[in-house]
């Protein structure tokens, strides 16, 4: 086997194991006992505690399939101000990026707003409007009820004004990291080709 071959073999396995633990391949879906046992760990007078009965139907109707949270963000201090001057929201914005990456998930974007042209439910505009990819439901349930989280959640509490956030499902994404790794792993392959052949050819 050829130096080229056995570099194409590493890489073509690297990318499936990566594939395999970014889609979860083993995981399977949510079932309602399960869901129970997680939402024991959900405080009732916490952010969630509130929508506790929505996340139960999220994860009882959990498809095993990514999942996309939309985050409308207005913080406490005014919309005028800089959303990164809010420390709390900072703090817990830190602290929950470990939880999600051990998840295969991980923010898609980060938008701020401008200002409001149409909101007949709220008057200030969104300050903040961020997208994050969750490999399934399973992994965002587990992640809200960990104890690592909740630890978190009231540097949440302290920083958001008003905020509204719903999961949604994606029909076309051309960003997907897959792509993104895919040639990322191609690039390398042919980076290294042209120089194994320069060198053999010297």
């Amino acid at each position: 086997m050829t130096k080229e071959r056995i570099l194409l073999l590493v890489l073509s396995v690297t990318y499936v194991v990566f594939l395999a633990w970014y889609d979860g391949w083993w995981m399977s879906p949510l079932t309602q006992s399960e869901v129970d046992a997680y939402l024991v760990n959900l405080s009732d007078d916490s952010d969630f505690g509130e929508v506790k009965e929505q996340i139960r139907q999220l994860g009882i109707t959990d498809d095993g399939a990514e999942m996309f949270m939309m985050n409308l963000n207005t913080y406490k201090g005014g919309a005028g101000e800089d959303p990164t001057a809010n420390e709390d929201y900072q703090t817990y914005g830190r602290g929950t990026l470990p939880l999600l990456l051990s998840r295969a998930s991980h923010p898609i974007y980060y938008l701020e707003g401008i200002q409001t042209l149409m909101s007949p439910r709220y008057e200030e505009h969104w300050q903040e409007v961020i997208l994050v990819r969750y490999r399934s439901r399973r992994d965002f349930i587990s992640m809200i009820t960990s104890d690592a989280y909740q630890e978190l959640l009231p540097h949440r509490t302290a920083g958001i004004k008003y905020d509204e956030f719903f999961p949604t499902r994606a029909v076309f994404n051309i960003g997907s990291l897959r792509f993104v790794i895919f040639f990322a792993l191609a690039g390398i392959y042919v980076l290294a080709t042209l120089v194994m052949r320069r060198l053999t050819n010297r």
